[in-house]
């Protein structure tokens, strides 16, 4: 079996992120350019999700930046959330570890901590968002890593990155729905288990 990635690269309008790194709606509809954000995917050739395809928390599943941990709301329970929801609409179970279960660990994290050559080297991968404009040079950009693992093959079968321009949410609600639709934009290129 090779050790191949197939590479797809996404430029999509979502305009949210996890914790201290959403952009208000009144920010974005000024400014749409805040809006944007960049999707890279890269999967095994091999990789297919199954009928009722089962996920669990890797060990130490979530990496999340210092500067993340410090905000004044879970970052981490925002992001668990949506990826459990997020895989459920794909029709995805979630639940503790099994020997079938794919395994999710995630990595979040502002610029000024782990710049796109960071992330390459560390995950072969980076978003490449760039700030186009004035209002776009404002905003610290963030990324957000996800990889599901194979246990019984031991390594990554699955990595998808996002990176969005960051800003400040008002309520708990509109982060959690915003980190919803971004965890289901990153997973839209996903097949429904069947």
């Amino acid at each position: 079996m090779k050790n191949t990635m197939a590479i797809s690269v996404l430029s999509l309008g979502i305009f949210f992120f996890g914790g201290a790194l959403l952009v208000t709606h009144s920010q974005a509809s000024e400014n749409p350019e805040l809006q944007r954000t960049s999707i890279v995917v890269v999967s095994q050739p091999e990789f297919k999700l199954h009928s009722k395809q089962l996920f669990a928390w890797a060990d130490n599943y979530a990496d999340v930046s210092g500067a993340l941990i410090k905000s004044e709301f879970s970052v981490q329970q925002l992001i668990d959330v949506a990826i459990k929801q997020a895989l459920n609409t794909k029709g995805s179970g979630f639940q503790s570890k099994t020997e079938n279960s794919l395994l999710v660990q995630y990595h979040v994290s502002l610029e000024s901590e782990m710049d796109d050559t960071a992330l390459a080297i560390n995950y072969g991968l980076a978003p490449g968002l760039r700030a186009n404009s004035s209002a776009t040079k404002k905003h610290e950009r963030g990324t957000l890593v996800v990889d599901f693992i194979d246990p019984q093959l031991k390594k990554v079968v699955w990595r998808g990155a996002i990176g969005v321009f960051t800003g400040i949410e008002k309520t708990s609600q509109a982060r959690q729905q915003r980190v919803n639709t971004l965890l289901s934009e990153l997973f839209s290129g996903l097949p429904s288990a069947k």
